[in-house]
């Protein structure tokens, strides 16, 4: 009886283990991947608002895994250096998200910025991000 009431606690604990990623919800922007869109190169705009000469602005966004195969950020090409990611190298599986962290750097930028920041995922994937900001 005791090993019985045992195992039960041990399968309702190990039930509610599990990846930290599958068990916790994107919150913010949320950018869903397919196997079509990462085939054609797809994109989108990820606007930051207005910012005054010399701040940093910080944005969280999630790429959500809806194509047929795990993925992988496995690097990415700005046009200058005011634009940044972070990115964990561990795959993502379909159903998945994966977090990013873009940074935009305003020293030495004045008016309308619309910078492209291309992705590369592995297997075979690209997309390509635009920032947009305006900087007072």
């Amino acid at each position: 009886m005791f090993r019985v009431a045992l195992l039960l606690v041990a399968a309702v604990f190990c039930g509610a283990c599990g990846s930290p990623s599958a068990s916790v919800r994107p919150k913010g922007r949320v950018i869903v991947l397919t196997d079509s869109l990462l085939a054609a190169g797809g994109c989108d705009t990820v606007r930051l608002g207005r910012l005054r000469s010399g701040e940093i602005a910080v944005s969280r966004l999630w790429f959500e895994n809806r194509s047929s195969r795990p993925l992988v950020v496995v690097g990415y090409e700005r046009s200058c250096g005011c634009t940044s990611l972070a990115f964990g190298s561990e795959p993502f599986v379909p159903g998945a998200a994966h977090a990013v962290e873009l940074t935009f750097d305003s020293r030495g930028e004045r008016g309308w910025q619309f910078k492209p920041v291309d992705l590369r995922f592995a297997p075979d994937g690209r997309f390509r991000l635009f920032v947009e900001v305006e900087v007072e």
